[in-house]
């Protein structure tokens, strides 16, 4: 069921679950579906190829002429618009029922009374499962479900749950699999310190956020690639994995205003991970200390360059474009 047009930056997220992108044919079926899948309540599309779920809407509505896109994959359904969703309620699944992607099991690590206690949400269930403390993590919106009957943890990721830190297996006396229900008591040897810990589909909120170099870096990397080799999607990607904003020898208005706040820092200033640049000469080459250099299919780039200069970033050009002699 469609909802409304919202409001998503920076500073507004609408929705703080886990996301999915797809380029090429994403669709609202395919967003609404995924959330679903996700154990998600709410979907949400911007951009026209990006899908967004969550359990609550967090920011205020938009003018529905905001989300003027059309997704990526089908015509007539809203598609969000440049820092704007189109937010859909998905069909509700009852509690032990519903399907999840993407859950994973971390492990399970002994952790001292003292960590346990800051977690942020605490669920006492006597009839606990597995399957309920994955939903009511995923419900809180945290990615981490640490488990361990009746008790149930919900928190984010940390150097607690490191892969050397795991104890072994048998260590964790419970429920081992995500639909089955033990009623047995724990014996006398348990240690009660040890606990299962599950990743939920939920992405840790501290992974949205983005920043420039706390300290000026006195190293220039640059992003080099020709026009249409996917350089703005392989920048997208480096912020998202850590956390800083990249840079650009040029300046696009449209790119920072979807998000790409170093589009306005000076390219030399040091407080960018990396530098677009499309240059080639050899004077602009040794302006930089390294480079990362992006290598597409020529066909391919130049279709790419083509729709852009048409259509812009995430646009396509029209038959009557390709067809003219221009």
């Amino acid at each position: 069921t469609y909802i409304g047009c919202f409001l998503h930056n920076a500073s507004d997220r609408a929705l703080g679950g886990t996301m999915l992108y797809d380029l090429r044919k994403m669709t609202s079926s395919l967003c609404q579906d995924t959330c679903s899948e996700s154990g998600y309540q709410f979907a949400g599309l911007d951009y026209g190829a990006e899908c967004h779920c969550g359990n609550r809407i967090s920011s205020p509505r938009a003018p529905e002429e905001d989300c003027s896109l059309v997704c990526r994959g089908e015509r007539g359904s809203p598609c969000g618009g440049v820092g704007r969703l189109s937010i859909y309620k998905v069909e509700e699944q009852l509690p032990g029922h519903r399907k999840f992607r993407n859950v994973h099991y971390r492990g399970c690590f002994k952790l001292p009374k003292s960590t346990i206690s800051t977690f942020p949400i605490y669920s006492f269930q006597p009839n606990l499962t597995t399957q309920s403390c994955i939903e009511t993590c995923t419900d809180k919106e945290l990615p981490l479900a640490v488990f361990k009957k009746p008790n149930c943890f919900c928190t984010w990721t940390s150097s607690l749950f490191s892969l050397n830190q795991q104890s072994e297996n048998q260590q964790c006396v419970g429920n081992t699999g995500l639909n089955h229900t033990s009623t047995s008591t724990p014996t006398a040897p348990t240690q009660h310190d040890h606990y299962q810990v599950y990743h939920t589909p939920v992405l840790d909120s501290r992974c949205k956020e983005r920043m420039f170099l706390p300290q000026r870096s006195s190293s220039l990397v640059a992003l080099s690639s020709f026009p249409g080799a996917g350089n703005t999607w392989v920048r997208h990607l480096i912020e998202l994995v850590t956390g800083y904003y990249t840079g650009s020898f040029y300046f696009d208005g449209t790119l920072y205003n979807r998000g790409f706040k170093g589009e306005k820092d000076y390219w030399k200033s040091g407080r960018s991970i990396c530098v677009k640049t499309h240059e080639s000469g050899q004077k602009e080459i040794e302006m930089f200390d390294s480079a990362i250099l992006l290598i597409r299919n020529p066909y391919r780039s130049l279709m790419a360059e083509f729709n852009r200069k048409c259509a812009g970033h995430l646009g396509h050009a029209t038959d009557v474009q390709w067809k003219s002699k221009g």
